[in-house]
């Protein structure tokens, strides 16, 4: 019979190979980052473009050019 041939189920390799490349294990990190940088820019680009500008709700002067004929 051939039993040193024989696998078992989870007896397997256990051993953990370290990542070698940064940027496959930073990757998803990255464009996590990126797109929550772009939603909070433009978030504040939405504030400040709603932010009143100073001189805006002054009350327009009339002219007192009207005739009154009596």
């Amino acid at each position: 019979m051939a039993t040193s041939n024989v696998k078992e189920i989870g007896k397997g390799n256990t051993e953990v190979k370290p990542a070698h490349n940064t940027w496959e294990v930073m990757k998803p990190f990255m464009h996590f980052g990126l797109k929550a940088t772009g939603v909070i820019a433009s978030a504040l680009i939405t504030i400040v473009k709603n932010i009143p500008k100073p001189g805006k709700h002054k009350q327009p002067e009339y002219k007192n050019d009207k005739v009154i004929k009596i």
